[in-house]
C-alpha cells in the first residue's frame, strides 16, 4: 500500500497498520465474546455526544467485571480518537469504532479482569445527519429472540440477534429488520432504536424490555422535551400496534434518524422525523466550533 493510503488503529494507545496481525487465538473477544464495544459518530474530529458513550461503556465494562480503571480517562480517549482520523485522513465525518474486551487467560473463568481497548476509524460519506430520501422498508424477525439479561441494555461483542436477523433482513430484500424480545415484543431493529408516532406522542420500548440504552434514543428524549411532545415507554410493541402508526422511525448515533416508509403493505409518514433531524443538526453546530 502506498505510504499516503497507509489506515490505522490505535490497540492499547499504540498505533498500528490496519491488516496487520495484532491479536492471538487466545483473545477473549474472539473466544467467548468477552467484551463490549460504542460506535460514534465524529464531525470535524470531534466526537459527538462523546461523554454519554463513555458513561454508557463505563457502565457495561462494571456490568461486565472489567477494571474501569484500566480505560483512559474520557479526555484522553477523545484527543486518541481526533488523532487516529486526522492521521487517517478522514476529511468528513468518521464512524469509530472503540472495542473493549477482557485481556487473554483463562477459561470461562478468566485470569484477570484487566481491559483491552481497540480504536478503528471509519470514513462516512457526508458531513452532519441526513434523513434518508427515500424512507427505508422494514421486516420482523422472530426466530432468534433477544433475551433480557443485565448487559442488554449494552453493546457486547455476543450479537447472534442482531446477527440472524441482518440475514433475514437479506434475504427477504428488506432495509432493516425489527427483532422480538422473549415475550415476542418487538424491541428493535438490527443496529437501532425504534420509535413510532401515533396522535401526536412518540412511543418507545423502555430499557426493560432489553433494548439498547441508545445514545440517539437520548437525543429523541431531548427533542421532545425541547418541543412540548410527550414520549410514551412501553414494554414492546406487536407489528398490529405498528401497523396503526402514523410515523415510524429508527435511531442510532452514526445514522441519527432513518424514516420508515413502509412494512408488509402499510405506508408510513415522515414529518417528525424532519424535525429531529433539523434539532440534531443544530445541536452539532452549537457544540463543533464552525
Amino acid at each position: 500500500m502506498p505510504p499516503g493510503n497507509k489506515k490505522y488503529l490505535i490497540l492499547n494507545g499504540h498505533y498500528y497498520e490496519t491488516g496487520r496481525p495484532i491479536l492471538t487465538s487466545e483473545n477473549r473477544a474472539f473466544r467467548y465474546g468477552d467484551g463490549l464495544f460504542e460506535t460514534i459518530r465524529c464531525h470535524k474530529t470531534v466526537p459527538l455526544f462523546f461523554e454519554e458513550h463513555y458513561d454508557r461503556l463505563l457502565r457495561g465494562m462494571a456490568t461486565l467485571k472489567l477494571t474501569t480503571a484500566g480505560l483512559p480517562p474520557v479526555h484522553v480517549l477523545k484527543e486518541h480518537i481526533e488523532k487516529l482520523i486526522v492521521r487517517n485522513r478522514i476529511f468528513y465525518d468518521a464512524r469509530i469504532r472503540l472495542s473493549v474486551f477482557r485481556r487473554d487467560g483463562g477459561l470461562y473463568t478468566p485470569e484477570t479482569n484487566s481491559p483491552a481497548w481497540l480504536l478503528e476509524a471509519f470514513p462516512l460519506p457526508d458531513k452532519g445527519y441526513h434523513l434518508n430520501q427515500e424512507g427505508i422498508r422494514i421486516g420482523l424477525f422472530t426466530n432468534y429472540p433477544k433475551t433480557w439479561t443485565l448487559t442488554a441494555a449494552y453493546k457486547t461483542l455476543s450479537c447472534t440477534p442482531s446477527i440472524l436477523a441482518g440475514i433475514h433482513k437479506n434475504e427477504n430484500h428488506w432495509d432493516d429488520c425489527l427483532i422480538v424480545n422473549q415475550d415476542r415484543k418487538i424491541i428493535e431493529s438490527i443496529s437501532s432504536n425504534l420509535f413510532w408516532v401515533k396522535n401526536k406522542v412518540i412511543h418507545t420500548p423502555t430499557l426493560s424490555s432489553g433494548c439498547v440504552d441508545g445514545i440517539m434514543r437520548r437525543q429523541i428524549f431531548k427533542f421532545a422535551k425541547d418541543s412540548g411532545i410527550q414520549v410514551k415507554e412501553c414494554s414492546g410493541t406487536t407489528k398490529e400496534e405498528l401497523m396503526e402508526a402514523e410515523e415510524i422511525f429508527l435511531s442510532n448515533s452514526v445514522s441519527g434518524i432513518r424514516w420508515v416508509v413502509a412494512m408488509e403493505n402499510k405506508r408510513f409518514f415522515n414529518r417528525l422525523p424532519k424535525q429531529i433531524e433539523r434539532w440534531l443538526n443544530e445541536k452539532i453546530k452549537s457544540v463543533v466550533p464552525g
